[in-house]
């Protein structure tokens, strides 16, 4: 409904000034002046609410071939791709696992051999020895003791124990005699276990050399990683550059470091990370299709505005707003 307004001062008498202020009192506003009455009430056809378009579907086939929809598709198609890759890598990561348990199941418990049956020269190296177990027979070099820094152990960040064993061929064989606690600030060794004098045999499990670490120093009489060539250049002797031991048995026995024991290996969740990157990859395409799909029905286009209709309490306020600018 329409209420229209016509000026008070010429127009209307008096006594319409009070429909002016109920009006103006039922929408919550103050009367200016007495200067607008209520004369007529006339009927407006309605305004209608606008209804949004019909969208309609079509081909998703069609939609596929568009542009923006074949660069969708080769965005998906790099992602499948890495995630297959990595699932790949996982599974490759696994094999080395299982690996290293089979060579640990199959060397570790064998029995003890002469170490020139296995490694003939100082320079040799086969990967498929490793934890195999062997006999040496020599003289411990005392002098040239060295420790390995930051090493973990039962009692936390210790060191480990390294003591060249000469042998009656005047080779060098170096044999980790087990871990050391650390003293209170870890720059030195808590104590430092004494090595039998004399001819001794030992019994020792085979390790391959570390690589040596750039940037990593240590004081005299340690050393960072246990890389045998560094070791070789410090005793100034042929020294087994590819091996050194783990010691098991010593004869005769004197006190060593905490012993060492059999590792144990697991697989780690490299089977499971390799599954969760196929379903990536195949989640990468049904993600495609599901947003293809809905585009081709139009259910992700964006929603037209719908004009809102208006309220006769709209109508009458701006019909009051246009006089007042007269």
């Amino acid at each position: 409904m329409l209420v229209s307004v016509l000026r008070h001062s010429w127009l209307v008498g008096p006594a319409s000034r009070g429909g002016c202020r109920r009006l103006a009192s039922r929408r919550g506003r103050s009367c200016q002046c007495g200067q607008f009455s209520i004369v007529e009430i006339r009927s407006l056809p309605r305004i209608q609410r606008s209804e949004p378009d019909e969208f309609h579907s079509v081909n998703p086939w069609r939609l596929a071939v568009t542009p923006r929809w074949w660069g969708i598709l080769g965005f998906t198609v790099v992602f499948a791709v890495a995630c297959v890759w990595l699932g790949e890598w996982q599974f490759d990561r696994r094999s080395q696992a299982q690996a290293a348990i089979a060579l640990l199941d199959a060397n570790y418990d064998q029995s003890a051999v002469d170490l020139t049956t296995i490694l003939e020269t100082p320079a040799e190296f086969d990967v498929s020895e490793k934890w195999r177990s062997v006999r040496v027979t020599g003289e411990y070099l005392s002098s040239d003791i060295i420790y390995v820094r930051t090493r973990s152990g039962p009692g936390g960040i210790g060191f480990e124990q390294l003591a060249p064993l000469q042998t009656s061929s005047g080779t060098v064989f170096v044999v980790n005699r087990g871990w050391v606690p650390a003293n209170g600030d870890n720059s030195a060794p808590a104590e430092t276990p004494a090595v039998p004098s004399g001819v001794v045999e030992i019994t020792a499990h085979l390790i391959p050399g570390e690589k040596q670490i750039a940037g990593r120093d240590a004081p005299a009489g340690q050393i960072a990683t246990i890389n045998l060539e560094t070791i070789g250049d410090r005793v100034n002797e042929d020294v087994y550059r590819g091996w050194y031991g783990r010691l098991a048995a010593e004869s005769p026995a004197s006190p060593a470091g905490a012993p060492w024991e059999k590792p144990v290996l697991d697989e780690g969740p490299h089977l499971s990370y390799a599954l969760q990157w196929y379903v990536f990859a195949l989640m990468g395409f049904f993600g495609y299709g599901w947003v293809l799909r809905k585009e081709a029905r139009g259910e992700t286009a964006p929603a037209p505005k719908v004009r809102r209709r208006r309220s006769d309490e709209d109508i009458e306020d701006a019909a009051l707003d246009a006089t007042r600018v007269q």
